[in-house]
């Protein structure tokens, strides 16, 4: 839904398949929502997926940063809104902020996406496909993302083939299942503490059957760092800071 001519709002429930085992709004399920809510403000305007893979082309996630001061509850009705900021080149920037049931922001967020060709996979000019698209200069976050450097010192926690249900329409692993690969691979005592931040670069796309091996290191007792390759080399990196 258009709430002013360049912000988009989508309402949801927080159902049970959106939320963890302690009955709160997970963290996959964030980048889900707003994946579903950028694609509903660009189909608006016809630069969604049908519009743009009908011109062999397709929006791929690059960077993606968010901060939790709340998680939404089971069952709890939330808002996500979301707006561009304009783009450089190649690189678009897109931010978004979630509200829960009394109108609060709780998650908050900032990222960069580009446009590929669906069949050579380089970046496209963002110029010729998003000229007219309604831009927003307020940022979420108050700061812009920086380069993710991946750590060198993390071991090896698990390694397995990117299965049928991890690909997406890009026809690449979806950018929601990594975080959901990083999750599963916490120490258990630390899947219960509250996440206050998440900062995801994605670097190399994975497809179908290619192997994922996921690294973890931890620089301190809020931090975690995880690098997930595949069988070209680094695919993504993520920073996790808890409360």
């Amino acid at each position: 839904m258009l709430i002013e001519p360049s912000m988009w709002e989508e309402t949801y429930k927080v159902h049970s398949f959106l939320t963890d085992r302690y009955c709160r709004l997970s963290v996959p399920a964030i980048s889900q929502l707003f994946q579903e809510t950028a694609e509903a403000h660009t189909n608006a305007y016809n630069m969604g997926y049908h519009s743009l893979i009908a011109q062999g082309k397709a929006w791929v996630l690059l960077r993606v940063y968010y901060e939790i001061s709340a998680y939404p509850n089971i069952y709890e009705d939330i808002s996500m809104r979301t707006w561009s900021r304009g783009y450089k080149g190649p690189i678009a920037f897109r931010d978004f902020e979630i509200r829960n049931s009394a109108g609060e922001i709780v998650i908050k967020g900032t990222s960069t996406w580009c446009i590929i060709d669906i069949n050579s996979r380089m970046p496209q000019r963002c110029d010729k496909v998003i000229d007219g698209f309604p831009m927003c200069d307020h940022t979420a976050v108050g700061k812009e993302i920086t380069k993710l450097l991946p750590s060198n010192e993390g071991g090896i926690v698990n390694s397995f083939k990117s299965p049928f249900m991890a690909i997406d329409k890009a026809q690449h692993t979806n950018n929601a299942m990594y975080i959901r690969w990083v999750m599963n691979a916490l120490e258990e005592n630390d899947q219960k503490r509250n996440i206050r931040s998440v900062d995801i670069s994605y670097v190399r796309e994975t497809p179908m059957n290619d192997l994922i091996t996921i690294k973890r290191h931890l620089p301190s007792a809020n931090e975690y760092n995880f690098v997930l390759e595949n069988s070209r080399g680094l695919s993504m990196i993520c920073n996790l800071i808890f409360e």
